[in-house]
């Protein structure tokens, strides 16, 4: 005797992944089920050494501002990174800093701390990191 429930579920397995494709478009047409951009930003005042760091803000200009907003008067955005990417601050007790972004975590603190040394920053140490996503 042939089993005839394993065709049964395929087609209803079909159906279901027929059902949900359609869904999953409907829902990215209209703006909603998709994935987002995210913005980040660093921000470094070169005087009082003060600086700010912002992730997952849906526009450049948002996250900008979020990481002038955490460093204070007299900073300027130094770095950004976009979406699924890392930024992050390293600074030497000399006052020497570095900042990068990266697609990954490890990798944005590699390059902030390689930036650290490579203007003669003593004892560099990452500050402030971040990742969009």
């Amino acid at each position: 005797m042939r089993r005839r429930a394993p065709r049964l579920l395929l087609a209803r397995h079909a159906g279901s992944a027929s059902l949900c494709l359609a869904v999953a478009l409907a829902l990215s047409g209209c703006g909603g089920g998709g994935d987002y951009d995210y913005f980040g930003a660093i921000a470094v005042n070169s005087v009082t050494r003060a600086a700010g760091i912002a992730s997952n803000y849906q526009s450049q200009g948002d996250a900008n501002n979020a990481a002038l907003g955490q460093c204070g008067s007299g900073c300027t955005v130094v770095a950004t990174f976009g979406n699924g990417s890392c930024g992050a601050l390293a600074r030497g007790t000399d006052g020497a800093v570095g900042y990068a972004g990266a697609s990954a975590k490890s990798h944005a603190v590699s390059g902030a701390l390689s930036q650290c040394r490579s203007v003669a920053g003593i004892a560099c140490e990452v500050r402030l990191s971040a990742c969009n996503g």
